[in-house]
């Protein structure tokens, strides 16, 4: 499975989903918007670029136009960043002050439903927990309905879930039953990729019940981290 990112050293990066290490404590986060690649391969849209998942190949940069969008630099400011939290060698991406600038929000929403509102998505799917905030107003924009991805135990009804793998141990994430339907066309939506695991986790859940996923979206991805084989 491949992502897509384009970021705004104008190259765009091809890759499939990584495994990451932990941030070293200096790195400086970027914009970056999406380019398209074959219809058989997942697509990823970051806003704010600061990685891209392994074996990363340069392609064309496309999208130099949209890279430039005025709107990027002041999403990208937006976001704090808190140095060793929740451990010490983290830079956390805290996207609350971006909730706080009402401006910057709406750009970060508008730039999602600018892409996607031609697309013919029927499902906006929200990976827990701040896919939640991305994810409805998305979807009502684009008139998709929202999906909910949760962690285990958090639905109250009939569940389908998907395993994943972590650093150490597994984890779980469910949907309800009958939240989507066979030929469905699903864009999946989360704040920020990191190892990749709950995002293909997401992806395997919906194709399991024969959702077609268009493309996967986040705000903030992390090129800075080593990326691994």
């Amino acid at each position: 499975m491949r992502v897509v990112c384009c970021s705004n050293s104008s190259l765009a990066v091809t890759a499939t989903l990584p495994s990451f290490p932990c941030l070293g404590p200096r790195f400086l986060p970027r914009i970056a918007i999406p380019i398209s690649i074959p219809s058989s391969a997942i697509r990823f849209l970051p806003l704010r670029s600061t990685a891209s998942p392994r074996q990363i190949t340069t392609m064309a940069s496309k999208n130099a136009q949209d890279q430039q969008d005025s709107r990027l630099e002041s999403i990208s400011s937006a976001i704090r960043v808190i140095p060793d939290f929740p451990k010490p060698g983290i830079m956390f991406q805290d996207i609350t002050t971006l909730l706080l600038d009402t401006k910057a929000f709406k750009d970060t929403i508008d730039l999602f439903v600018e892409r996607y509102r031609d697309k013919n998505i029927s499902v906006v799917a929200g990976i827990e927990a701040r896919g939640f905030i991305f994810g409805p107003p998305i979807a009502l924009a684009i008139g998709a309905k929202f999906v909910p991805m949760r962690k285990p135990n958090k639905l109250p009804g009939e569940v389908i879930s998907e395993e994943y793998s972590l650093e150490y141990g597994t984890d779980k994430m469910e949907m309800h039953v009958g939240a989507v339907q066979p030929g469905d066309r699903a864009l999946i939506i989360d704040d920020l990729i990191a190892t990749g695991g709950t995002l293909g986790a997401a992806i395997k859940l919906l194709e399991r019940v024969g959702v077609h996923v268009v493309e996967c979206a986040c705000v903030i991805e992390l090129p800075e981290l080593k990326v691994q084989p």
